[in-house]
């Protein structure tokens, strides 16, 4: 059974896991949270509009991680 994880522990969530370790893939991402890649995105436009999360997108190392 799978428990569903409210908007705000999310957010919390997601930046654990960003300062947990210096790269995060998608993949970890949708899996710890029991999301689908449709929220997970729309969680993360929120993060950085709302709360200025400087979350990016590492292409070289395909994940996701703070700037610098």
């Amino acid at each position: 059974m799978s428990l569903t994880v409210d908007r705000t522990e999310r957010f919390y969530r997601i930046d654990q896991l960003l300062q947990a370790r210096r790269l995060v893939p998608v993949r970890e991402f949708l899996d710890e949270l029991g999301i689908s890649l449709a929220t997970f995105k729309r969680d993360l436009e929120y993060m950085r509009e709302r709360l200025n999360a400087p979350i990016v997108w590492d292409r070289d190392q395909n994940g996701y991680r703070f700037e610098e």
